[in-house]
């Protein structure tokens, strides 16, 4: 590292930033046991593609065989960013000294994540190391939002089940229950989703979200034909693949406008192909696709510019079609680098890209897609390290920019910029 990407970095590691996307569940937001830590899907996902089998990760094991099974197997993965995450919390937020975690030593890491689980506001202290004000959940369109902490948890009303499961008679029956909307016509589900966005609002929602599949088209909803589909589904009466996809598109638009309405932006991760790997570990069955492209969302863009969309892609085949769609659109804002893509070889490419084409009040730089507080700290500083080389490489040492507009370029994008398009 170059004393300019230091001096950078320096910098940039105290800029308190906001993390716009994470599945931290408010209710248990710190990890309380080591399990908690080697359940996310990353390892298990990754020893399991080692050669560990699937079963014996199962949530029937108990917590101490998990440990022992998967510990021996993390040597096969120690060359991955994600082993890099495990190692930098357990020495900066646990104090652990050793630069491995084998069947030798991880007893102790575990004593001390239990025992760090006991102080009380743990979470805030683990966020607080991490320099994050603000940490985005993902809520379930039921969920009870009234004992979040919203001095550090901002809801975020999550809506891939309404767009795409309300045939399902149990997602109508929760939403109906949520809403106090009985589900009977497409005029009752627009009230219900506007129901469901006031309700988030109220408790400090920040944005909706969903995750899209890379063949979703949401143009121009027919709601004729989606009171049909609807109404086949309220008769018991499975759905055609064409009654699906014009129901989907109506609930699709119908968030949409609620978003418009409540002045919330629409946070849009594009791209993944769900259930390619059934046999899999869980959270390790989908994959992505390099087929399609942001021309399908166009039409949407156009129609509704009052609304924000906040968009991360999961291909890098969609990167440069991200830039450009940013580069034209005021309403599109390239967010974060996403799940397959949140790695510092493909992060650098697409932060230079964005960087290099598109309005820097327009970029959010990272989210952490983290499941417990204790990753905020190793994934934030990764990306840090690789804004600092970005920065320093192709804008200060170009004559692009002074240190100073490099620093003040990170703020806005960990920062100021997150914190103006969610209002938080």
């Amino acid at each position: 590292m170059s004393d300019l990407e230091a001096r950078l970095l320096e910098k940039i590691v105290g800029i308190r930033a906001i993390d716009c996307h994470s599945h931290v569940p408010a209710e248990a937001p710190h990890a309380k046991t080591l399990a908690d830590l080697l359940g996310y899907h990353y390892y298990t996902e990754l020893v399991h593609s080692a050669g560990m089998p699937a079963d014996a990760m199962h949530s029937h094991i108990s917590e101490a065989d998990l440990i022992g099974k998967m510990v021996p197997r993390l040597e096969t993965i120690d060359n991955t960013v994600q082993y890099s995450w495990l190692m930098e919390a357990a020495r900066e937020l646990f104090g652990f000294r050793p630069d491995r975690l084998t069947a030798g030593n991880w007893a102790e890491l575990a004593q001390m994540v239990v025992e760090a689980a006991r102080q009380e506001d743990r979470y805030r202290a683990v966020l607080a190391k991490a320099n994050l004000e603000k940490v985005f959940l993902t809520n379930r369109f039921d969920e009870d939002l009234s004992g979040v902490d919203r001095a550090v948890f901002v809801p975020c009303l999550r809506t891939d089940d309404l767009v795409f499961e309300l045939a399902d008679p149990d997602v109508r029956r929760r939403l109906a229950e949520k809403t106090g909307s009985e589900i009977g016509s497409t005029e009752a589900v627009r009230e219900a989703v506007r129901g469901l966005m006031r309700y988030f609002t109220q408790h400090g929602a920040g944005s909706a979200a969903i995750s899209l599949p890379p063949d979703f088209t949401p143009g121009r909803p027919d709601e004729a034909a989606a009171g049909k589909a609807l109404a086949r589904a309220l008769r018991g009466k499975d759905l055609s693949e064409h009654d699906s996809r014009h129901l989907a598109v109506f609930v699709f638009d119908a968030v949409t406008d609620a978003c418009r309405q409540f002045h919330k932006p629409f946070q849009l991760m594009i791209g993944v192909l769900r259930n390619v790997y059934p046999a899999g570990v869980e959270g390790g069955h989908d994959l992505v696709s390099k087929s399609g492209g942001l021309v399908q969302y166009a039409d949407l863009f156009r129609r509704y510019p009052e609304v924000d969309f906040t968009v991360s892609v999961l291909s890098l085949a969609w990167v440069h079609d991200l830039a450009t769609f940013a580069w034209i659109f005021p309403n599109v804002k390239p967010s974060g680098h996403w799940w397959y893509l949140n790695v510092p070889v493909h992060i650098e490419y697409e932060l230079r890209a964005r960087l290099m084409a598109v309005p820097k009040v327009k970029l959010i730089g990272y989210y952490s897609d983290m499941y417990k507080v204790e990753f905020a700290l190793p994934k934030f500083n990764m990306y840090r390290r690789v804004l600092a080389r970005v920065l320093a490489r192709d804008f200060v040492e170009t004559g692009l920019m002074s240190e100073q507009q490099a620093v003040e370029t990170a703020t806005l994008l960990l920062r100021d910029n997150p914190k103006r398009i969610f209002g938080v």
